[in-house]
């Protein structure tokens, strides 16, 4: 299904830059794309203000794997583009402030969860943002958890 839409799209592309080259374009359009492939999304707006504001809410790759190539088409034939790129070195999903909220949120459930699970869920969680973040201190994630007091102080504040 998705090669059938990409052809409409495809068509539907050519057929706004057929009628720009025509002299007859009367509207705004932008066209998204992922990682090289054929144009995924089309917009079409009626004023240049809408169809900048459309443009400039592009402003990360999305769900991209390597980047995503944004196009704005005006009436006149004239295209704006910008390709927004996933870093290479990777960026972090989860910052300091999402990881102590995390840490609440399970202290706030911890008597309700069985201690095989509380285990299993707690050290998944530290194996998983360790690997987001190379600065996540697992063994103090775990020390705030109740698990142990390895690497870290247990004064309940975690230091990312």
């Amino acid at each position: 299904m998705s090669g059938e839409l990409n052809n409409q799209n495809v068509v539907m592309v050519e057929e706004f830059k057929k009628r720009v080259a025509e002299g007859k374009g009367d509207s705004y359009m932008l066209t998204i794309a992922r990682d090289g492939e054929a144009v995924r999304s089309i917009y079409f707006f009626g004023d240049a203000l809408d169809a900048a504001y459309g443009y400039q809410a592009y402003n990360d790759w999305g769900f991209a794997k390597d980047f995503l190539t944004v196009e704005l088409h005006e009436p006149t034939g004239k295209i704006h583009s910008k390709v927004l790129r996933r870093p290479r070195g990777g960026e972090c999903v989860f910052h300091r402030e999402q990881y102590h909220q995390i840490t609440d949120v399970l202290l706030e459930v911890e008597d309700q969860v069985d201690e095989q699970a509380w285990d299993y869920l707690t050290h998944e969680l530290a194996r998983i943002f360790s690997k987001d973040n190379q600065r996540f201190d697992e063994q103090r994630f775990l020390s705030v958890l109740g698990h142990s007091d390895r690497g870290a102080a247990d004064d309940g504040h975690l230091s990312y």
